[in-house]
């Protein structure tokens, strides 16, 4: 079924930057449809999109990786920015979903590493070895946060400004779920 006023089925994207921001909406358009042909908006797949990319996702992972620095007293990491081996090709020939889809798997590739080394927890028995794994974690939630500029800015910004804080102070919420 198209889009059309006639039909009466438009989305004003004024009422989704309303209630849930402009990144929230940007993160849909170039995570869900293609830069090259039609897209399908429903607000059940906004929901669901948000709530596992953005909330589960994204939100999710800044706060662990925060938490788990702050609780373990580290405060110095290196501030390196690395990109996905096809992400400026992916920005120049605008395929924005495959660009953002290759800074989402970094962000699961994170969740991954911290399900299977669990520094939260090896931090009481080998601390050594717990700091750097946390330290690799923030030095690629800045290369993340920093990868995100173009699609989600103020979240990048949110983000980076946190990192850049020597004290890690203010960890911010970015995404509530959305019930």
């Amino acid at each position: 079924q198209k889009m059309s006023k006639s039909l009466g089925n438009v989305i004003d994207p004024y009422e989704v930057v309303e209630k849930y921001g402009t990144d929230a909406l940007r993160y849909w358009l170039c995570r869900e449809i293609s830069t090259f042909e039609d897209g399908d908006f429903t607000w059940e797949k906004f929901k669901e999109s948000y709530n596992s990319g953005l909330a589960n996702g994204l939100g999710n992972l800044v706060s662990r990786i925060l938490k788990m620095a702050v609780n373990a007293g580290i405060m110095n990491y290196e501030l390196r920015i690395k990109k996905p081996s096809e992400y400026d090709e992916c920005l120049q020939t605008y395929d924005l979903k495959k660009a953002i889809d290759l800074i989402w798997e970094n962000i699961q590739y994170c969740d991954g590493f911290i399900q299977k080394n669990e520094p939260y927890k090896t931090i009481k028995t080998d601390k050594e070895k717990a700091t750097k794994d946390i330290q690799w974690l923030l030095t690629e939630l800045y290369s993340i946060a920093h990868n995100l500029k173009p699609f989600l800015p103020q979240t990048s910004e949110r983000i980076l400004s946190v990192l850049e804080d020597p004290k890690l102070e203010n960890i911010p919420r970015l995404f509530p779920r959305i019930e």
